[in-house]
């Protein structure tokens, strides 16, 4: 079987040029001149391998690249990343936008070609049932600019949530600082109803929480401690028997560095409600962040225990 291959390439002497090569080594060429009309391409035909260019006018390389990578459809197709640039900084952009490859332009195209086979031959190795989608439910251009403005917000919206998190670990030392804080951090995004930090101290753990109204704080600490021992973690310091709560909906996220459990963190929804998965993303990434700031701050206290 010919495998298919789209180029997203805006220059037409490019376009020509890269086409032939790939065309003499074997393979079928779909060609767009804009990132935009390449993803409608890319839904209406499911290409096997997507080529692009990454300095286009309108949408670029790199965001082709995390769109196709962010969609369920697309995303198990190789992209490759071709461009004149060459720096370490271009290739390390590249590859955080989800590329499977970032190969600089050059005479004959020869690298090229050969990352073309090398993924196209690992893409066959792997039993994958392709269905061509109904060219009617293909996204327009504009659903396609929506979708890369909504990809782009949320990215930033994440890379906020990062920076505020990192934070914290200014205060590391102050660890009922740092729970303090990240409650408020927390609760200005989630709707919760309680949340819970539990913090592996060897010995024993320590939990801190923040309750609605309508959850008893000893409550709430049996249950994050219960959770905290079923998943290794030591008993808490306040140990409680009170086995009253018993949430329906929540959420709990290890907290772990290199396979050693540092802590987790359980937060309940509002009233019946589950969390969304948009919901669950923001627990992972500051859970990602946070295992940072516990290793700081137990480092911390192994120093001061030492003095």
């Amino acid at each position: 079987m010919t495998h298919r291959v789209l180029l997203v390439e805006d220059s037409p002497t490019q376009t020509i040029t890269i086409r032939k090569k790939l065309e003499a080594s074997g393979f079928t060429v779909l060609a767009a001149r804009t990132g935009a009309e390449g993803l409608v391409i890319a839904y209406n035909e499911l290409p096997d391998l997507i080529v692009s260019d990454v300095v286009m006018s309108g949408i670029n390389g790199y965001q082709l690249c995390r769109l196709v990578k962010n969609d369920p459809e697309l995303s198990n197709i190789p992209v490759i990343l071709l461009t004149k640039l060459d720096g370490s900084l271009d290739r390390f952009w590249g590859m955080k936008s989800g590329a499977d490859r970032f190969i600089p332009k050059e005479p004959g195209f020869t690298s090229l070609v050969k990352a073309v086979r090398e993924l196209l031959e690992d893409w066959s190795k792997e039993s994958r049932l392709r269905v061509m989608p109904e060219p009617s439910k293909a996204p327009t251009t504009e659903e396609i600019n929506n979708r890369l403005n909504q990809l782009l917000e949320r990215l930033l919206f994440e890379a906020t949530i990062i920076d505020e998190v990192r934070r914290l670990g200014e205060e590391a030392h102050n660890l009922p600082l740092v729970a303090e804080q990240l409650f408020d951090l927390m609760s200005a995004i989630l709707n919760y109803e309680a949340c819970g930090l539990l913090v592996n101290e060897s010995t024993e753990s320590t939990a801190l929480t923040d309750c609605g109204k309508g959850v008893q704080e000893r409550a709430f600490l049996s249950y994050v401690d219960r959770i905290g021992i079923q998943l290794g973690l030591p008993r808490s310091r306040d140990r409680h028997e009170d086995k009253t709560y018993f949430p329906q909906n929540s959420v709990t996220q290890p907290i772990d560095v290199k396979g050693k459990r540092l802590g987790l963190l359980v937060v309940v929804p509002a009233g019946d409600r589950a969390f969304k998965a948009g919901d669950l993303k923001v627990v992972r990434i500051i859970c990602e962040q946070l295992s940072v700031i516990l290793k700081l701050y137990l480092s911390h206290k192994e120093s001061a225990t030492r003095l």
